[in-house]
């Protein structure tokens, strides 16, 4: 039985990163790590200079985690629905929409840690909520 699962459409990488991707964000939006010292959280040399950048990524890449989520289970959905059996095409597609979306998903958040803070690692004038 599990492995005529596998060999499915349904049993896709975009459907399992999606989900990964989905409670990935909703796990760290619930509970946000406190330092950069804990074992989860998004760690990238921007997010890593100080506590305030490093509340920031958390918070902006548990937003992008859900959403690339969400759309990645629905990419897979959508292939699954689409296609009749694991053909390469179907690789690419779903093995494509993972990185993608993982790569997205880092360089959005990247870019709003910069757009936020300067050089120092200082909140820019006029950011703060």
């Amino acid at each position: 039985m599990f492995l005529k699962f596998v060999h499915t459409t349904y049993c896709n990488a975009a459907i399992f990163a999606g989900l990964l991707f989905f409670f990935m964000g909703y796990f760290i939006r619930r509970f946000p790590p406190k330092s950069t010292k804990s074992w989860y959280g998004y760690r990238s040399f921007l997010s890593t200079r100080n506590p305030e950048m490093w509340h920031a990524a958390n918070q902006e890449a548990a937003y992008m985690s859900r959403r690339v989520g969400l759309i990645l289970i629905l990419t897979g959905v959508a292939c699954a629905l689409i296609f009749d059996r694991q053909t390469d095409w179907f690789m690419y597609i779903t093995i494509g929409a993972v990185v993608a979306g993982t790569m997205y998903m880092v360089g959005y958040t990247e870019w709003q840690l910069s757009q936020h803070f300067d050089n120092e690692g200082r909140e820019r004038p006029g950011d703060q909520d």
